[in-house]
Protein backbone atom coordinates (compact mmCIF):
# COMPACT_ATOMS: atom_id res chain seq x y z
CA UNK A 1 0.00 0.00 0.00
CA UNK A 2 2.70 2.49 -1.15
CA UNK A 3 0.53 4.47 -4.14
CA UNK A 4 -0.54 7.94 -2.73
CA UNK A 5 -3.72 7.02 -4.44
CA UNK A 6 -5.62 3.83 -3.84
CA UNK A 7 -9.20 2.03 -4.40
CA UNK A 8 -10.89 1.12 -1.81
CA UNK A 9 -14.72 0.99 -3.00
CA UNK A 10 -16.82 0.31 -6.29
CA UNK A 11 -21.01 1.37 -6.30
CA UNK A 12 -23.61 -0.59 -8.13
CA UNK A 13 -27.13 -0.25 -8.59
CA UNK A 14 -29.15 -3.60 -9.06
CA UNK A 15 -33.33 -4.46 -8.94
CA UNK A 16 -32.40 -7.05 -6.67
CA UNK A 17 -30.18 -5.87 -3.44
CA UNK A 18 -30.83 -8.93 -1.30
CA UNK A 19 -29.32 -11.37 -4.85
CA UNK A 20 -26.31 -9.17 -4.55
CA UNK A 21 -26.17 -9.57 -0.76
CA UNK A 22 -25.97 -13.06 -1.08
CA UNK A 23 -23.72 -13.09 -3.95
CA UNK A 24 -21.36 -10.98 -2.49
CA UNK A 25 -21.15 -12.68 0.70
CA UNK A 26 -20.51 -16.01 -1.11
CA UNK A 27 -17.33 -14.67 -2.95
CA UNK A 28 -15.98 -13.44 0.24
CA UNK A 29 -17.27 -10.23 0.90
CA UNK A 30 -20.10 -9.64 4.40
CA UNK A 31 -22.78 -7.67 4.57
CA UNK A 32 -21.42 -4.30 6.57
CA UNK A 33 -24.02 -1.88 7.17
CA UNK A 34 -27.18 -0.55 5.54
CA UNK A 35 -28.54 2.74 5.25
CA UNK A 36 -32.33 3.77 4.66
CA UNK A 37 -35.06 5.81 6.44
CA UNK A 38 -37.88 5.06 8.48
CA UNK A 39 -41.06 7.45 8.17
CA UNK A 40 -38.49 9.80 6.71
CA UNK A 41 -35.67 9.60 9.47
CA UNK A 42 -32.37 8.27 8.63
CA UNK A 43 -31.12 5.19 9.96
CA UNK A 44 -27.73 3.16 9.84
CA UNK A 45 -27.88 -0.50 10.15
CA UNK A 46 -24.85 -2.82 11.21
CA UNK A 47 -25.30 -6.04 9.37
CA UNK A 48 -26.64 -7.97 12.29
CA UNK A 49 -29.26 -5.53 13.55
CA UNK A 50 -32.70 -6.08 12.65
CA UNK A 51 -34.38 -4.00 9.70
CA UNK A 52 -37.46 -2.22 11.29
CA UNK A 53 -40.61 -1.83 10.21
CA UNK A 54 -41.57 0.49 7.42
CA UNK A 55 -37.60 0.63 6.65
CA UNK A 56 -36.78 1.79 3.45
CA UNK A 57 -33.36 1.06 2.36
CA UNK A 58 -30.82 3.85 0.57
CA UNK A 59 -27.84 1.49 0.08
CA UNK A 60 -26.13 -1.37 2.02
CA UNK A 61 -22.16 -2.28 1.66
CA UNK A 62 -19.86 -5.49 1.70
CA UNK A 63 -16.61 -4.97 3.49
CA UNK A 64 -13.80 -6.33 4.33
CA UNK A 65 -10.31 -5.53 4.77
CA UNK A 66 -10.06 -1.85 2.14
CA UNK A 67 -12.73 -3.27 0.09
CA UNK A 68 -15.84 -1.67 0.35
CA UNK A 69 -18.82 -3.00 -2.28
CA UNK A 70 -22.05 -0.64 -2.31
CA UNK A 71 -25.05 -1.67 -3.71
CA UNK A 72 -27.91 0.45 -4.10
CA UNK A 73 -31.72 -0.59 -5.17
CA UNK A 74 -31.95 0.58 -9.31
CA UNK A 75 -34.28 -0.20 -11.86
CA UNK A 76 -31.29 -1.70 -13.97
CA UNK A 77 -27.81 -3.15 -12.78
CA UNK A 78 -25.78 -0.30 -13.44
CA UNK A 79 -22.20 1.04 -12.52
CA UNK A 80 -22.15 4.07 -10.26
CA UNK A 81 -18.33 4.94 -9.17
CA UNK A 82 -15.61 4.12 -7.53
CA UNK A 83 -13.92 5.36 -4.48
CA UNK A 84 -10.04 6.75 -4.35
CA UNK A 85 -8.45 7.30 -0.77
CA UNK A 86 -5.28 9.29 -1.29
CA UNK A 87 -2.45 11.81 0.35
CA UNK A 88 -2.93 13.98 -3.14
CA UNK A 89 -5.97 15.04 -2.24
CA UNK A 90 -5.81 18.66 -2.95
CA UNK A 91 -3.52 18.22 -6.08
CA UNK A 92 -6.31 16.06 -7.26
CA UNK A 93 -9.02 18.39 -7.12
CA UNK A 94 -7.05 21.23 -8.09
CA UNK A 95 -5.99 19.11 -11.38
CA UNK A 96 -9.68 18.18 -11.65
CA UNK A 97 -10.70 21.88 -11.65
CA UNK A 98 -7.95 22.79 -14.40
CA UNK A 99 -9.36 20.04 -16.63
CA UNK A 100 -13.04 21.83 -16.68
CA UNK A 101 -14.56 18.93 -14.25
CA UNK A 102 -16.99 19.18 -11.29
CA UNK A 103 -15.37 18.63 -8.27
CA UNK A 104 -18.40 18.87 -5.70
CA UNK A 105 -18.22 19.35 -2.01
CA UNK A 106 -14.74 19.72 -1.61
CA UNK A 107 -14.73 19.98 2.09
CA UNK A 108 -17.44 18.02 3.07
CA UNK A 109 -17.01 14.23 3.95
CA UNK A 110 -17.85 12.89 0.48
CA UNK A 111 -15.73 14.59 -2.31
CA UNK A 112 -17.32 13.82 -5.98
CA UNK A 113 -15.41 14.36 -8.94
CA UNK A 114 -17.23 13.89 -12.53
CA UNK A 115 -15.90 12.73 -15.35
CA UNK A 116 -16.53 13.17 -18.25
CA UNK A 117 -17.66 9.40 -18.66
CA UNK A 118 -20.48 9.44 -17.32
CA UNK A 119 -19.15 8.01 -13.88
CA UNK A 120 -17.86 9.56 -10.70
CA UNK A 121 -15.03 9.03 -8.39
CA UNK A 122 -15.46 9.99 -4.68
CA UNK A 123 -12.21 10.87 -3.39
CA UNK A 124 -10.88 10.70 0.46
CA UNK A 125 -8.12 11.92 1.84
CA UNK A 126 -5.89 9.93 3.86
CA UNK A 127 -7.10 9.78 7.87
CA UNK A 128 -10.70 10.31 7.02
CA UNK A 129 -13.40 8.72 8.79
CA UNK A 130 -14.19 6.71 5.85
CA UNK A 131 -10.72 5.23 5.42
CA UNK A 132 -10.40 4.62 9.35
CA UNK A 133 -13.70 2.22 8.80
CA UNK A 134 -11.90 0.34 6.25
CA UNK A 135 -10.19 -2.60 7.42
CA UNK A 136 -5.98 -3.63 6.51
CA UNK A 137 -4.92 -3.61 3.43
CA UNK A 138 -3.27 -6.89 3.94
CA UNK A 139 -6.45 -8.68 4.69
CA UNK A 140 -7.86 -7.88 1.53
CA UNK A 141 -7.58 -5.28 -1.17
CA UNK A 142 -8.55 -4.67 -5.14
CA UNK A 143 -5.89 -6.26 -6.95
CA UNK A 144 -7.33 -5.27 -10.49
CA UNK A 145 -10.87 -3.59 -11.31
CA UNK A 146 -11.44 -3.85 -14.83
CA UNK A 147 -13.12 -0.50 -15.86
CA UNK A 148 -14.46 -0.69 -19.61
CA UNK A 149 -14.67 3.46 -20.63
CA UNK A 150 -14.25 5.18 -24.28
CA UNK A 151 -11.22 4.76 -26.36
CA UNK A 152 -8.63 7.88 -24.98
CA UNK A 153 -10.10 7.57 -21.63
CA UNK A 154 -7.58 6.29 -19.40
CA UNK A 155 -4.73 8.98 -20.64
CA UNK A 156 -6.77 12.36 -19.26
CA UNK A 157 -7.86 9.46 -16.50
CA UNK A 158 -4.50 9.58 -15.26
CA UNK A 159 -3.60 12.93 -15.88
CA UNK A 160 -6.01 14.18 -13.11
CA UNK A 161 -5.80 11.31 -10.42
CA UNK A 162 -2.32 10.00 -11.16
CA UNK A 163 -1.32 6.12 -11.19
CA UNK A 164 -3.70 3.94 -9.50
CA UNK A 165 -2.65 0.70 -8.94
CA UNK A 166 -4.92 -2.17 -10.25
CA UNK A 167 -7.51 0.12 -12.04
CA UNK A 168 -7.47 -1.63 -15.76
CA UNK A 169 -8.87 0.58 -18.42
CA UNK A 170 -10.46 -1.69 -21.00
CA UNK A 171 -11.27 0.25 -24.30
CA UNK A 172 -15.29 -0.03 -25.41
CA UNK A 173 -17.09 0.90 -28.33
CA UNK A 174 -20.02 0.97 -25.86
CA UNK A 175 -21.91 3.44 -24.76
CA UNK A 176 -22.64 1.93 -20.79
CA UNK A 177 -19.48 2.32 -18.54
CA UNK A 178 -19.34 -0.45 -16.87
CA UNK A 179 -17.19 -2.42 -14.77
CA UNK A 180 -17.22 -6.32 -15.65
CA UNK A 181 -14.91 -7.85 -13.38
CA UNK A 182 -12.52 -6.99 -10.34
CA UNK A 183 -10.01 -9.11 -8.20
CA UNK A 184 -9.55 -9.75 -4.66
CA UNK A 185 -6.28 -10.27 -3.07
CA UNK A 186 -4.60 -10.33 0.30
CA UNK A 187 -4.40 -12.86 3.17
CA UNK A 188 -8.22 -13.58 2.87
CA UNK A 189 -7.61 -14.82 -0.87
CA UNK A 190 -3.66 -15.52 -0.60
CA UNK A 191 -4.39 -16.86 -4.85
CA UNK A 192 -6.66 -14.42 -5.87
CA UNK A 193 -10.24 -14.25 -6.42
CA UNK A 194 -12.06 -12.65 -9.61
CA UNK A 195 -15.55 -11.91 -8.83
CA UNK A 196 -17.71 -11.22 -12.09
CA UNK A 197 -20.54 -8.35 -11.27
CA UNK A 198 -22.83 -10.41 -13.71
CA UNK A 199 -22.69 -12.81 -10.66
CA UNK A 200 -24.31 -10.50 -8.01
CA UNK A 201 -25.75 -7.50 -9.97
Amino acid sequence: MHSPTRLFHLHFNTPDVSHAETRLAAHGLPPYRRFGRVDGEFHTLDASDPVPDGFRLRLQNAQRGYVNVTIAPGRRPHFDHLGLCTSDFDAICDRADEAGWSVRDRDGRRTFVMTPWGFRVELHPDGSDVEADLGSWEEMHFERVELAVERGAEDQFRTVFGEIPGLDFRPTDEDAIHVPRFELSGSSFPAGKTVETEAFL
